[in-house]
């Protein structure tokens, strides 16, 4: 029997909320810095995931910011040459968009990957059923954490704020959730804490992605947490 779909759209991060490629993301990164003289670990570059990587090149290096977008280009062709094709999605990731499209939810993608990379991700997925619109950094004027994004992914999928949700698993999603004045922001445990992502404008926090499907399909104006056991 179908679920009753609350009347919800809901905005997804990509890497580390639906797909575990922030490791491969990680790795890439490294060996980027590395060829502009940069030595990182990736388990050192894993937590900075999740704002702009020139952004990120230029918290860990302190380059200008040419100098970042290089270092950025560099890894475009490193990920998508050697790395891509190998992300799995995350456990619980096909069955929640499964569910969600059949209660008839509007789904959209708004990551901080270019917007073809996003797209050539949803298609290494075969979820294109699910998402025809995937809004990426290039794709508006401003990244994550500003909310342009957001409020472009909402205008095409014909959903007002009040009635959207955001899933992702960093502040800089929170942020532009709560910054687009979208009623829940979903928070999903991994690379953040609670705290972390509470401070940010989290609404609710999940465990896992099938607490994420109970919240938005079930528990929509209730306990403001769905922590897995």
């Amino acid at each position: 029997m179908n679920e009753q779909a609350p009347d919800l759209g809901v905005l997804f991060d990509l890497d580390g909320t639906l797909v575990d490629s922030l490791p491969t993301v990680a790795a890439a990164m490294s060996r980027a810095l590395a060829d502009f003289g940069h030595e990182f670990a990736p388990d050192v570059v894993l937590p900075l995931i999740g704002a702009p990587m020139p952004a990120l090149a230029i918290e860990l290096t302190a380059v200008s910011a040419d100098v970042a977008e290089q270092i950025y280009d560099r890894y475009l062709e490193l990920y998508y040459d050697e790395f891509i094709e190998t992300t799995r999605p995350l456990d619980g990731a096909e069955a929640l968009l499964g569910r969600l499209q059949a209660a008839g939810v509007p789904l959209a993608i708004v990551t901080n990957k270019n917007e073809d990379g996003g797209r050539r991700m949803v298609k290494i997925q075969r979820w294109e059923q699910y998402f025809s619109v995937v809004v990426g950094r290039d794709t508006t004027a401003q990244a994550k954490p500003w909310p342009d994004g957001s409020l472009l992914a909402l205008e095409t999928l014909g959903v007002s704020a009040e009635h959207a949700a955001f899933v992702g698993d960093t502040e800089f999603d929170m942020q532009a959730g709560r910054d687009a004045e979208l009623r829940m922001r979903i928070g999903l445990l991994g690379v953040r804490t609670v705290e972390q992502l509470e401070d940010a404008g989290a609404t609710h926090i999940a465990g896992d992605l099938d607490a994420v499907g109970t919240l938005l399909l079930e528990g929509v104006g209730g306990a403001a947490r769905a922590e897995a056991s």
